[in-house]
């Protein structure tokens, strides 16, 4: 759950955007290295936003706007340049040089309706539509003008969930005639986020970080994931999606989550691992292995960036012995999130980043051939399915603006299945992405009902039964 409730950091105001005018340069954090190794394996690892206007806007104005968010965000100016043993961006400040990359990135596409199966289709193709860093720009934008949509597609090195966010507020912001001003180009480093100061005590963190990690992994050593995938594939193909809107609304839910004493984030995590565990059986493992991704951001003592890649994560389990007591697994998933909450808080997970730092050593080429020798032998770890919800979006609409938000749709391909969810006006959207050679699309579209109907069945759930049912099998355990 990307702690996506921070809103756009821009400031807001009536004052002019000033940009810098002499090229920067800027080293890769951990993050941002990955997703550029990842980039020569897989045909994408961009994040796909799908915003759907309620408010109708001429080509001019939408292209316009996006030229602003090009100056205001510094990132999305970016190229790759290679150094003697590595990479860094170059942050373009030239007009023209600007405007030529520009219009390479943003293009018009006519005669798609948002219901269509060929709206779907490029979706998908638009989706899996590579970038070449080192000669265009991190950021591509399609605008469909007869449906009022944008598809957005940001190079995941580029920015996080919080990015894109704070991306479209000031986009919202820009067409509803609100100037911003340009934040200072942003250190991209991690430390702050993940060391506490002194920062001379660093390797007593780690240590410490390393004894958690290991109590952790001998805990679940000998757990059984589920791994959903239909076929295991040795290369990074392309990946699928499907979307929906859910049945059960925020009114239906928050409630019932609430008499049950856990967040709604909880009560999602719940109806998920359940799905898994009543469509495979116990051939295929006693543990649901959910990747939640979390905000560095809050956790930095001052001056946390407001664009880049600030992303961190953790692995929550949901064990098939809790299937006839959700109550029992609401409480051992929300102990979990408890105890991940606090390693962030507590800044104690500077061994497992130390560790992914080091690998940056070896080199953008042997990383990615160590990646692709993980594939084939199947050892990199991939979870059950990777949840991240972004909450509600109402914020982008404020009374009496003209520009208005109708639904934004999040997509994140990765290894496995990844499911993105929000709301806006208390309407849910769900986003399933996965790769395609792995997984059917017809499963895939099966998952989300049995998703929705899981929702709906907790829900009717007596609270009162059960706790009591919770409470009589903890005596007989």
């Amino acid at each position: 759950m990307q702690c996506l409730a921070r809103r756009s950091g821009v400031h807001v105001t009536k004052r002019s955007l000033i940009m810098q005018t002499d090229s920067k340069y800027l080293k890769l954090n951990k993050s941002e290295f990955l997703y550029l190794v990842v980039e020569d394996l897989a045909p994408s690892v961009s994040q796909m936003i799908t915003l759907r206007l309620a408010t109708v806007h001429t080509e001019e104005e939408i292209r316009s706007a996006f030229r602003h968010i090009m100056d205001l965000y510094p990132k999305l100016r970016t190229i790759v340049e290679p150094t003697l043993f590595s990479q860094r961006l170059k942050v373009i400040s030239d007009e023209i040089h600007i405007n030529a990359l520009f219009d390479d990135a943003f293009k018009i596409k006519r005669d798609l309706p948002f219901d269509s199966q060929a709206f779907k289709d490029y979706q998908n193709e638009f989706l899996n539509e590579s970038f070449t860093l080192q000669q265009a720009l991190p950021i591509k934008i399609r605008f469909l003008p007869e449906e009022n949509i944008l598809l957005i597609s940001v190079h995941h090195m580029t920015c996080d969930g919080v990015g894109w966010i704070n991306m479209v507020s000031s986009l919202m912001a820009h067409l509803n005639g609100k100037e911003t001003i340009a934040p200072a180009l942003e250190d991209p480093s991690m430390v702050p986020g993940v060391f506490q100061k002194p920062y001379i005590t660093a390797p007593i963190q780690v240590f410490k970080s390393w004894k958690l990690l290991s109590a952790e992994n001998k805990k679940t050593a000998h757990d059984k994931i589920i791994s959903p995938a239909e076929t295991k594939t040795d290369f990074i193909g392309s990946v699928s999606m499907k979307h929906r809107y859910l049945q059960n609304e925020l009114a239906d839910l928050k409630p019932k989550a609430k008499s049950m004493g856990y967040s709604l984030n909880i009560y999602f995590l719940t109806a998920l691992a359940r799905c898994f565990f009543e469509r495979y059986g116990e051939e295929h493992g006693d543990t649901v292995s959910i990747r939640l991704s979390y905000d560095l951001r809050p956790y930095f003592d001052k001056d946390a960036p407001v664009f880049g890649n600030y992303v961190t994560t953790s692995i929550l389990r949901a064990y098939r012995k809790d299937m006839a007591s959700p109550q029992r697994m609401m409480e051992n998933l929300q102990s979990q999130l408890t105890n991940a909450i606090d390693r962030l808080k507590h800044k104690k997970l500077s061994y497992p980043w130390l560790l992914d730092k080091a690998f940056t050593l070896i080199g953008k080429k042997l990383y990615s051939l160590g990646i692709l020798a993980g594939k084939r032998k199947d050892t990199i770890p991939v979870p059950t399915i990777h949840f991240s919800t972004v909450g509600s979006l109402d914020f982008l609409n404020k009374a009496g603006e003209k520009a208005q938000v109708r639904d934004v749709i999040a997509t994140v391909p990765t290894f496995g299945m990844f499911m993105t969810l929000c709301n806006i006006d208390g309407v849910f959207n769900v986003n399933l992405s996965y790769p395609s050679a792995e997984f059917s699309d017809d499963r895939m579209e099966s998952f989300i009902s049995e998703f929705d109907q899981e929702l709906g069945s907790l829900a009717s759930m007596d609270s009162e039964t059960v706790t009591e049912t919770t409470e009589r099998e903890a005596t007989t355990a």
